[in-house]
């Protein structure tokens, strides 16, 4: 049940994250480089999970590794968890402190509406 709940966690935090970061990134990206921005994106998406893919193992491998017989696994564990917490405290943060920085872009596909000038409607004949 705790395995369960925890893909069910961690698949509504990866959709609430991923589209809304490709969009920010696609939405910055001038449109005849918006394939190079998306590979870029998934390049530094692939680079990060393999980092912490191999960096929170290393933690707990490092924790855990002691006398047969102790509690060092469990202590490797929470150190593990820690960190992991850790990284999406900062994640969040810096997202955070980003949206805030950036000025919103208007988007590539909307018109511009210059000084609030409303298009004449097309007359049919």
């Amino acid at each position: 049940m705790a395995l369960a709940a925890t893909q069910l966690m961690s698949g509504v935090a990866g959709g609430l994250t991923v589209s809304p970061n490709q969009t920010q990134v696609l939405q910055h990206a001038p449109a005849q480089a918006a394939g190079v921005g998306g590979g870029i994106l998934q390049m530094a998406q692939r680079i990060a999970a393999a980092v912490c893919l191999s960096a929170v193992p290393a933690v707990y491998l490092h924790a855990a590794s002691g006398p047969p017989g102790g509690s060092h696994p469990r202590a490797g564990y929470a150190l593990a968890s820690c960190v992991c917490a850790g990284l999406l405290a900062a994640a969040l943060l810096l997202s955070l402190l980003r949206r805030t920085a950036t000025p919103p872009r208007p988007s590539a596909f909307a018109p511009a509406n210059r000084a609030g000038v409303v298009p004449c409607p097309k007359e049919t004949t």
